[in-house]
């Protein structure tokens, strides 16, 4: 290739990369967090886990036959006696339904995390951080 086609290469290549850069890669919802917990087996991440004795609070097992259906539709569904997270296919199902649990659910994307029992304040924070660091690179 000639330097002259290899310098017009280089400009729009320049652009894209400082473009993505500035918008933080906005752009690209493929990568966003939502769409990265929209992959994410709740099944496999959770209930196939190892329990943890220690912290109980998301050794959560299959509810999805239980959970998911006509009443509440949803894609999967996992719980325990302190909480369940339910999984949506959209964000906006996902928010349709945590606006019903009012207190006792917070949306995080398509999922929903609804709390059973009563929880300390700071144990409920430490579960939501702990779901919102569920995406599919690192799933659980």
């Amino acid at each position: 290739m000639t330097k002259t086609v290899l310098r017009a290469l280089r400009v729009p290549v320049v652009v894209v990369a400082g473009s993505l850069a500035l918008s933080g890669c906005s752009g690209l919802g493929f990568l966003s967090d939502a769409w990265s917990r929209s992959q994410v087996d709740l099944v496999q991440s959770f209930a196939s886990a190892e329990p943890r004795p220690d912290w109980p609070y998301l050794d959560l097992s299959d509810e999805t036959a239980q959970t998911c259906g006509a009443s509440l539709p949803c894609v999967q569904a996992v719980g325990n006696d302190y909480l369940s997270i339910v999984k949506f296919a959209s964000n906006s199902e996902a928010a349709a339904y945590a606006t019903t649990l009012g207190d006792n659910g917070k949306q995080i994307d398509p999922l929903v995390v609804q709390f059973r029992q009563d929880i300390p304040s700071a144990t409920r924070e430490e579960i939501i951080r702990g779901v919102e660091g569920v995406n599919a690179s690192s799933p659980g």
